[in-house]
């Protein structure tokens, strides 16, 4: 076990309980930057640690009864193929460019993807507000282009490990802005349970986890949630997204030109 993972798991776990995302957007440049994993392994580790994290969370929710099952089901059914597609594009091109290549493609890849994450976690809440709901939009009326995230979201996360929070929760809200914010949230989570797991299964298929590393993050990540839960009860939580968002953009720009 190495306590400097369980840290790493402990802060992001803090950051998630506070703000509901973040949790491969911020570990994903930790694992990289600070803690020197190769980004193909710390891709498949964040899925796998992932896992636990959002099978609860799905749990609780449907307990609750925050989400929405068409939602769900739409984003489930493009976003498990893409998943399974993206896991087999990584396995293709590192046949053919090798481990070494498809690492640097990786890491400058995820970098842009950081930068266009913290942009998107900006500008939402300013776009959300001008946004004039259709009376007459339903999910049904929307599952072409609910499903059109599922995909898209799918094949990221299976090749990055990033989207399945925050470009699954911003999209819907803005297509489906006639859902309650918990509904959306309890459906994010719901697709991202079902997404993680087949896209950490294709990375444990090649060899792309570390299960050592994954249970390290775990012992840190479980109590940081629990806490970051308490805290976000207590202190006012508006200045979070700029603060995520410009240590994405810092480790973005950092991983685009290393």
């Amino acid at each position: 076990m190495d306590p400097h993972f369980s840290l790493a798991g402990f802060v992001v776990g803090i950051f998630v309980g506070m703000s509901g995302v973040g949790s491969s957007s911020l570990m994903m440049p930790i694992l990289v930057l600070l803690l020197g994993v190769s980004p193909l392994t710390a891709v498949g580790t964040d899925l796998a640690y992932s896992m636990p994290t959002n099978l609860v969370g799905a749990f609780f929710h449907h307990r609750q009864r925050t989400g929405t099952k068409k939602v769900v089901l739409y984003l489930a059914l493009a976003g498990v193929p893409a998943a399974v597609l993206g896991v087999l594009t990584l396995h293709t091109v590192e046949a053919h460019i090798g481990l070494a290549a498809l690492n640097s493609w990786l890491k400058h890849g995820l970098g842009f993807l950081l930068v266009l994450v913290a942009i998107v976690i900006i500008v939402t809440p300013f776009i959300i507000k001008k946004t004039d709901p259709d009376p007459y939009e339903t999910v049904e009326r929307s599952k072409w282009r609910v499903m059109l995230i599922g995909a898209v979201v799918g094949y990221l996360v299976a090749i990055t490990s990033i989207g399945a929070g925050s470009i699954t929760m911003t999209a819907l809200c803005l297509i489906l802005p006639m859902l309650r914010i918990q509904d959306i949230i309890g459906s994010d989570v719901a697709f991202a349970a079902m997404v993680i797991p087949v896209a950490a299964a294709g990375h444990w298929a090649i060899g792309n986890v570390n299960w050592l590393m994954t249970l390290s993050l775990l012992i840190g990540s479980i109590p940081g949630v629990i806490l970051g839960t308490w805290l976000c009860k207590k202190l006012p939580t508006s200045w979070l997204r700029p603060v995520m968002a410009l240590a994405m953009v810092y480790a973005g720009i950092r991983m685009i030109f290393a």
